[in-house]
């Protein structure tokens, strides 16, 4: 099926294309003879080892019977937001590495960590040596409030505050103080509704898990009662699952409160309006407004979950550099299309007291080091993952079409590019003519002294992480120092 959009160019239309630009000719990219392309194996570079990188690789594998894929990676691990964005809680959703594992066991795959595109390699480098570059470095760029105060200590970013707990080690050292009773988490996404459940959830139900040990020690000593969950636009917009909230709310020590009046007629109309592409959004919004009707009370309850809309941080106050209290701007949604509609200010001000304070508002695209790769309203422009027309050049994931969805939505985009990157690769290797793939970059940094990590070093952490989480009746124990991940290169 993916091949089905695979096609041969013409002999003229390929002695056409095959005439080098002046750009071409200024790089000095493409130096052939029609006549003497060798009978060699295509070799495609993929950036990035998160779940686009890996689901492009397995159908790039599948789908042609001799290509080589080389996957670099800045870490010195791989796995990317499987290993250091999905919660400690959802090892379910962390299985697909199995299948990535044996994506890696492929003869004709490479892996090379610590190598960082655009740092240690250019992308012009790598453009000369493959037939085909794919990018999947996911959204790198995170967004800011842009208020005042938002410098002032104990407010993280969602990438921070879910490194921290997760195992990234440029975040183990952060100094977050959670003596206080009140977390605010400006967002109502997956990721939001992931730090409200790490502060909110049972810490015991955490300790066999993969989470970093200093976290949960730490969380264990946490006097966080109440955590808001803000949203800047209404409940139809609120970027999460069911599931996902369900999992906070049905936890039996949790009181829910969520205000009635962000459901007024104009959303309850269209909930009753059956839409089979907005089902899943109608069905949270359903739930929600359950849960306003029920005002879930627990009497029992050792904690609050408040979950908020129409309200954008206007300005942070603090109290000796600490945060004390954010106020809001709150808005409401005009009634004509209530899915579509832009939130208009009423001019009101809340303020709601903060000890804590977590923006999880998304991230932005950014380009790697190239002028080539053309940016529009942060976002590549491409088509089917295709960057440059005839160039080899593409992107798949985040890197893409930005920061949404889930590992669901990667492995359909991957399908996507995948498709185009196979119907391009007979034109490409009869362009470039055979390449070398990783041998010339790869002896570069054996010059230069670079450590490179390889599968089999990897294995290495994974059963050193593996071990030592087996001691402590943990999944893992992860390694929470980059030079200790290099340091099992060289055992």
């Amino acid at each position: 099926m993916l091949l089905r959009n695979c096609f041969i160019r013409s002999w003229g239309a390929f002695k056409d294309i095959c005439k080098p630009s002046v750009a071409h000719t200024q790089h000095n990219l493409f130096r052939f003879y029609v006549n003497d392309v060798p009978n060699d194996s295509p070799k495609v570079c993929v950036v990035g080892s998160g779940p686009s990188g890996f689901s492009i690789t397995q159908t790039l594998l599948k789908n042609h019977p001799s290509l080589l894929v080389d996957m670099y990676e800045k870490l010195p691990v791989p796995f990317g937001l499987v290993r250091y964005g999905v919660a400690p809680d959802h090892q379910d959703v962390k299985n697909c590495i199995n299948g990535y594992n044996k994506t890696a066991e492929s003869h004709r795959f490479s892996f090379y960590g610590n190598i960082e595109v655009g740092k240690d390699v250019s992308l012009d480098m790598l453009w000369l040596q493959y037939h085909a570059v794919i990018l999947c470095t996911g959204a790198q760029k995170e967004r800011n409030l842009n208020i005042p105060g938002q410098k002032s200590k104990n407010i993280f970013t969602s990438k921070q505050f879910v490194g921290w707990y997760n195992g990234l080690p440029e975040y183990q050292k952060l100094d977050i103080d959670l003596s206080g009773g009140n977390a605010v988490i400006v967002g109502v996404g997956n990721v939001a509704l992931d730090v409200a459940r790490m502060l909110l959830k049972p810490q015991g139900l955490l300790k066999e898990t993969d989470i970093a040990t200093e976290a949960h020690e730490k969380l264990l000593q946490s006097n966080i009662k109440n955590v808001f969950l803000i949203g800047r636009r209404g409940p139809l917009q609120m970027a999460c699952t069911r599931k996902e909230l369900s999992e906070i709310t049905d936890l039996p020590h949790i009181s829910t409160s969520i205000d009635e009046e962000h459901f007024g007629k104009a959303v309850q109309d269209a909930l009753k309006k059956k839409d089979l592409k907005r089902r899943k959004q109608q069905r949270l919004v359903s739930y929600l407004l359950k849960m306003a009707k029920m005002s879930k009370s627990n009497v029992s309850a050792d904690s609050n979950l408040s979950v908020l809309f129409l309200r954008a941080p206007l300005e942070i106050i603090t109290n000796n550099k600490l945060v004390k209290s954010i106020k809001f701007l709150k808005y409401r949604m005009k009634d004509d299309n209530p899915y579509e509609a832009k939130p208009i200010s009423t001019e009101e001000v809340e303020e709601i007291s903060c000890d804590l304070l977590v923006s999880c508002i998304g991230y932005d695209n950014e380009p790697i080091d190239s002028a080539k790769i053309p940016f529009k309203n942060g976002k590549i422009v491409q088509a089917n993952g295709r960057i440059l027309d005839d160039e080899g050049l593409y992107a798949c994931g985040w890197c893409n079409h930005g920061a949404k969805g889930v590992l669901a939505d990667s492995s359909n985009d991957s399908m996507l590019t995948g498709s185009t990157v196979l119907s391009d690769l007979q034109f490409l290797f009869a362009k470039k003519g055979n390449l070398s793939g990783s041998r010339q970059i790869i002896t570069h940094f054996k010059n230069s002294g670079k450590s490179i990590v390889k599968w089999n070093d990897w294995k290495k952490i994974d059963h050193f992480e593996v071990t030592s989480g087996k001691k402590m009746n943990k999944i893992r124990e992860k390694v929470l120092s980059y030079d200790e991940m290099i340091s099992f290169v060289r055992s």
